[in-house]
């Protein structure tokens, strides 16, 4: 129990008693001044019950709330198009070859942040308590290690409303425990909205920005097939299966707060955000 809400439960109680003791028949002024103090000491007593600012994490003597910022990177990568040699399965990733084609990249994930502080905030975006990422497009995967090194979060503009984040995105997409996509240092940037309370820093509501990278060669992924993709060879333009340089990744950046998922988090660590099935929590 936190100290401070059982001496205000003390100290509303006593109100209410001086309050009765004080006349027998009270005015009608003095009877909304008890009724609205009566108010007060349900709302405090449910406060001890159930936890004011309720646990975001393990159990700590003094609660602390929960931020969750939902991430998406929504884009462009590539795929493969199957031809004539794509007998290569996903067990055995060593042959085969598929020429490359441009393709639809999102990746989705979000980070919970257990009580960020004004004067730490960038490093409390770089320490997140909990953090989950995984791919939907071109193919659904987990990326178990997905995390962001933030390079800088600042509250900016003319009102002290506007803000400015820029970091590195780094993950490996797993399709089977043989076929991964590594994913180093994406770096994205952009701005976004500060919410202030009280003449500091409160949450962030959103960011929106760019990214793009140049991540090692892409993957054709279909029932048990997995092919790594290639280019064209300039001078025959077949497709040249000897190599399979980097490809691209580019698209828009956001990060929005997600006030539901925020609220759940705080009154119970269990709650976490949705993500699915296949998708990996990293507990931090």
């Amino acid at each position: 129990m936190n100290l401070s809400e059982h001496d205000r439960v003390i100290t509303v109680a006593r109100g209410i008693e001086e309050d009765e003791e004080g006349s027998n028949k009270p005015d009608l002024k003095k009877r909304k001044q008890t009724k609205m103090k009566k108010l007060m000491l349900a709302a405090a007593v449910a406060a001890v019950a159930t936890g004011a600012f309720a646990i975001c994490g393990d159990p700590v003597d003094t609660p602390t709330g929960a931020q969750v910022y939902r991430i998406t990177f929504s884009g462009k990568t590539t795929t493969g198009k199957p031809g004539a040699d794509t007998a290569n399965l996903c067990g055995d990733p060593t042959e085969g070859c598929v020429v490359r084609i441009p393709a639809k990249l999102k990746i989705e994930g979000w980070i919970v942040l257990c009580d960020p502080a004004c004067g730490t905030l960038l490093d409390s975006f770089n320490a997140p308590n909990f953090q989950a990422f995984w791919q939907t497009k071109p193919y659904k995967a987990d990326i178990p290690d997905g995390a962001i090194a933030w390079d800088l979060v600042n509250i900016i503009g003319k009102k002290a409303k506007d803000a400015e984040a820029a970091g590195k995105f780094t993950g490996t997409v797993t399709y089977t425990e043989q076929v991964t996509w590594a994913l180093a240092d994406v770096q994205f940037a952009g701005f976004g909205k500060s919410v202030n309370k009280g003449g500091a820093w409160a949450r962030f509501s959103s960011f929106s920005g760019n990214f793009a990278n140049a991540p090692v060669a892409s993957w054709y992924i279909k029932k048990d097939v997995c092919e790594q993709t290639h280019p064209y060879d300039p001078c025959t333009l077949t497709v040249n299966c000897d190599e399979a340089p980097n490809t691209v990744a580019f698209g828009k950046w956001a990060m929005k707060y997600d006030s539901a998922a925020s609220k759940k988090m705080s009154k119970n660590s269990a709650n976490l955000p949705s993500h699915p099935s296949y998708a990996t929590v990293q507990a931090l």
